[in-house]
C-alpha cells in the first residue's frame, strides 16, 4: 500500500489500494490488516474514512471485521447469501418433521477455536449447548452449540427446542450470521451421537451469528447424517 495521493474519494483510495493487495496475492487470507490509526498515520485521512473503507472490503466479503481486534484478509471459498433461518425451521420448511432432543447444556471454559469465533479470550466461560434432531426412529443431525455471555440471558433456561425462538423471546435474536459447510468423516464420538460407522461421510455446517451491535454471540457446529441430507442450489442465469 503505497498511499498515493488521489482525487477519489478518501475512504475510496485506501479501499482501492487495500483490494489490490487483497486480489493480487499480496496479502493472503489470515493475514492481519494495519490497525485504523496506522492507517489514518499512512494516508492523513479521518476515522470515518478508514472505517468507510473497511465497510466496503467487507461488504464485498474481502475482509473480516473483530471487535478490539481489527481485521484479517477473508477466507477465499465461494460464498452465498441466503435467509437467515434457525436449522430447525429450515429443515421444516423443507418438509422434515424433526424431533428435538436436548443433550447437555452446561457453562465450561471456552476453548481457542470457540474462543476465536466468539471474539473472546481462551478459558472465558460459554454455554455449551448438545442437542439432536431425530427424523422418525433415526438421529438426523448432531448440533453443538456454542454461547457468548449475555445480559440477562440465563441459558440453563434453554429446554431444547428453537435455540433463536429462545434469544428472540428475550430480545437477542441474531441479526446475521456467517455460515461455512464442507464435507467431513465421522469421529467415533460423533457417529455415535448419529448412531452410524465411524469415518463415515456427513456434512459439516459451522455457523458463527452476530448481534445488531456485529458482536458474535452464538458459534454453532451442525453434524448432519450424509446419507440423509443433500444441499439443492438453484442458479439463475444473469441477463
Amino acid at each position: 500500500m503505497t498511499g498515493r495521493p488521489s482525487r477519489a474519494p478518501l475512504y475510496r483510495t485506501i479501499q482501492s489500494e487495500i483490494q489490490r493487495d487483497i486480489l493480487s496475492g499480496r496479502l493472503k487470507p489470515g493475514d492481519w490488516l494495519p490497525s485504523e490509526s496506522q492507517l489514518r498515520a499512512q494516508y492523513g485521512v479521518s476515522q470515518t474514512s478508514v472505517r468507510r473503507a473497511f465497510q466496503e472490503l467487507q461488504r464485498l466479503g474481502l475482509v473480516e471485521r473483530f471487535h478490539g481486534r481489527g481485521s484479517i484478509v477473508a477466507s477465499n471459498e465461494i460464498r452465498a447469501m441466503s435467509p437467515m433461518l434457525g436449522l430447525g425451521r429450515e429443515l421444516r420448511q423443507r418438509g422434515f418433521a424433526i424431533r428435538p432432543e436436548l443433550l447437555g447444556n452446561a457453562e465450561e471454559p471456552a476453548g481457542k477455536a470457540v474462543a476465536k469465533a466468539l471474539d473472546l479470550e481462551p478459558g472465558d466461560t460459554v454455554s455449551h449447548i448438545e442437542r439432536r434432531y431425530w427424523i422418525g426412529d433415526d438421529p438426523f443431525v448432531f448440533l453443538d452449540h456454542y454461547l457468548a455471555p449475555q445480559p440477562g440471558i440465563d441459558f440453563a433456561e434453554f429446554t431444547g427446542d428453537s435455540l433463536y425462538a429462545f434469544l428472540s423471546g428475550r430480545d437477542a435474536q441474531p441479526t446475521h450470521a456467517r455460515e461455512r459447510v464442507s464435507a467431513v468423516n465421522l469421529s467415533a464420538a460423533e457417529a455415535e451421537r448419529l448412531q452410524v460407522e465411524p469415518g463415515v461421510a456427513a456434512m459439516l455446517r459451522e455457523r458463527t451469528s452476530f448481534g445488531a451491535d456485529q458482536r458474535p454471540v452464538e458459534f454453532t457446529r451442525y453434524i448432519l447424517r450424509g446419507d440423509r441430507y443433500h444441499l439443492d442450489i438453484d442458479l439463475r442465469s444473469e441477463r
